[in-house]
């Protein structure tokens, strides 16, 4: 979140050294995927795809393939991209007359959607009539292809993207673009089933409206489950605050009247919160930007408190403006990323480091997203990372200038694949314009 700031008390230039390299010169804070549980449940998001598709999307209920009959053809229209949340697609007629048929089943639920309840039985090898979908825009993810340039993976204007995975949905949670100076006064989340196709689910923390010691500048969100309870870390008027709530679409509520961590409290930037849980279950805090570097504090139990000096968590060999920190954990080691440079730039990096304990000490290791000029990508920073619970496979999200005409305050986030060497260090992620080409499912 490099801001530089242009309001009261002056220019603040921040850098944030992250672990999960948020962003640069405004606001950065991506973060490791939400911390789902005590490990830290890596979160995604929305429903249906923000890219409007064919008229019928089989959303859920199965017009993949209905199964009448020996060869039963293809049950209705496959869900095409976020396409209009469809009422399962019309029944496929069945191949060679089979004796009616297995029922035609629901298929996975289409993004963001529930699977459809499965139609009747076939007659005479016709396929079942498609069953009833919930999807919020039909797209069946029978069809684990979704072909198509699927970064951005949101609508609009959106940067500093944390990412997190509750109860087999992701959600992601940006900071809002398009303002200039960085004066977004709202945040917002976004669902998906798919990782893929996304759903806004609108407005879940308005800073003027609620609360009472910020206006604006909200920035680089954050986000943790505790039991019932779902914290949300945020920076406002660069100070650091956190909200609660009982649903990860919020609406979400000033925890505590005051900031969290009130203005350059400790030395650093008071922006980019990035909230990460250990496997022991202790959470952690990284937050900070500009050339003092990152800090890192154990939360108390009420995840709403600390007690102690945050520890500078600064990663030897790092230079310039740092933030966007993110923290996470992968085979017993820590890792930590963060954005380098100015937002600003097209040359706004991410990089990372190791270590065997959450406060480092971190040695800076390479850089692991870079621009690819010949794409037209620019300015790829304010990553987040998410790590799919039970398999090896990792995924990193981040911003990038928007394609065309972008620039520090007009980026949009995208979604590409991420791999570790055997030695367990990371492969530079390479930005793509496709994106993901399938669909990923918890």
């Amino acid at each position: 979140m490099c801001r530089f700031l242009h309001w009261g008390f002056g220019t603040a230039v921040a850098v944030v050294c992250a672990a999960l390299t948020s962003l640069g010169c405004s606001s950065s804070g991506g973060s490791v995927g939400g911390m789902g549980g005590s490990t830290g449940g890596f979160a995604a998001g929305g429903a249906a795809g923000h890219v409007s598709g064919g008229s019928g999307g089989a959303a859920g209920g199965v017009a993949g393939r209905a199964a009448g009959g020996a060869a039963g053809g293809q049950g209705g229209t496959s869900g095409s991209r976020g396409g209009s949340t469809g009422s399962g697609g019309s029944a496929g007629s069945g191949g060679s007359a089979g004796s009616g048929g297995n029922a035609a089943v629901g298929g996975r639920a289409g993004a963001g959607g529930r699977a459809g309840a499965g139609g009747a039985s076939g007659t005479s090898g016709r396929g079942g009539s498609a069953g009833t979908g919930q999807s919020d825009a039909g797209v069946g993810t029978d069809a684990a292809n979704l072909p198509g340039t699927n970064n951005p993976v949101l609508s609009g204007l959106n940067a500093d993207p944390q990412i997190a995975l509750f109860d087999n949905t992701y959600y992601l949670y940006p900071t809002t673009d398009g303002f200039a100076n960085w004066q977004s006064t709202s945040f917002s989340v976004f669902s998906s089933t798919n990782l893929v196709q996304w759903t806004s689910r609108g407005v879940i923390l308005d800073v003027p409206k609620d609360l009472t010691w910020a206006t604006g500048h909200a920035w680089a969100p954050s986000i943790a489950r505790v039991g019932a309870t779902y914290y949300f870390y945020f920076c406002a008027d660069q100070q650091i605050g956190v909200a609660t709530g009982s649903s990860p679409m919020g609406p979400f509520k000033d925890a505590l009247g005051h900031p969290l961590v009130t203005t350059s409290q400790f030395g650093t930037q008071s922006i980019d919160p990035n909230v990460f849980i250990d496997d022991n279950g202790t959470p952690y805090l990284s937050f900070g930007s500009g050339s003092s570097g990152l800090r890192l504090v154990k939360l108390n139990a009420d995840m709403i408190s600390f007690t102690g000096t945050p520890t500078n968590i600064s990663p030897s060999g790092a230079s310039g403006t740092i933030e966007g920190s993110v923290l996470f954990k992968r085979n017993g080691t820590y890792y930590l990323q963060w954005s380098e440079g100015d937002t600003r730039t097209a040359n706004y990096q991410v990089a990372y480091a190791r270590a065997q304990a959450p406060t480092g000490p971190f040695t800076r290791l390479g850089v692991i997203l870079q621009e690819d000029a010949t794409l037209g990508i620019l300015a790829t920073g304010g990553n987040t990372v998410l790590a799919i619970p039970g398999r090896d496979e990792t995924y990193m999200i981040y911003h990038r200038f928007k394609i065309p005409g972008g620039d520090g305050t007009h980026r949009e986030v995208c979604i590409d694949r991420m791999y570790f060497n055997s030695d367990g260090t990371i492969v530079p992620v390479k930005p793509t314009l496709p994106g993901l080409q399938t669909a990923v499912i918890p």
